[in-house]
């Protein structure tokens, strides 16, 4: 699916929300640069709105591995970065399958923990700088098998 601008990953980002329910993972891949912060932020900030909530910034958790948001009654996130995990094991030791239970999991850079899940949204963002054009791929499992969003 092309992503035609900054609305578009918007409109995309707001139609995966509506569909979210706690122990829910969206996996955001993709190189540097490509959209997966963006694609959480609109995300976020859309279910911060639905709840009337005052919006947060939203950044990459690069160096904390997680960050936390509370969304009003019985809604959290937790958006996950694994860019520096270099171990299946490591997972493990941050509690990730532990707490899932209890959030909406977003995690950047999920490769490392997808044997691991057996209901998830993969999105895999892509950059074509040479056609300064970006695409998305839609890879579900579980519940998420065969998801797809209309941009229109």
């Amino acid at each position: 699916m092309e992503l035609k601008s900054l609305d578009s990953t918007k409109k995309i980002a707001q139609a995966v929300a509506i569909k979210l329910k706690i122990n829910d993972f969206i996996l955001l891949s993709g190189n540097l640069g490509t959209g997966k912060t963006t694609f959480t932020r609109f995300l976020i900030n859309y279910l911060q709105e639905k709840n009337q909530l005052p919006l947060e910034e939203i950044v990459s958790p690069t160096f904390n591995i997680v960050q936390y948001y509370n969304l009003g009654k019985d809604l959290k996130i937790a958006h996950y970065d694994f860019y520096r995990l270099k171990q299946e094991k490591e997972i493990f030791n941050i509690g990730l399958l532990d707490t899932a239970k209890d959030f909406i999991n977003i995690i950047e850079w999920p490769e490392i923990a997808m044997s691991s899940l057996n209901n998830f949204l993969q999105i895999k963002f892509i950059y074509d700088p040479n056609r300064n054009f970006r695409s998305l791929e839609f890879n579900g499992k579980g519940k998420w098998l065969g998801f797809s969003v209309n941009d229109k």
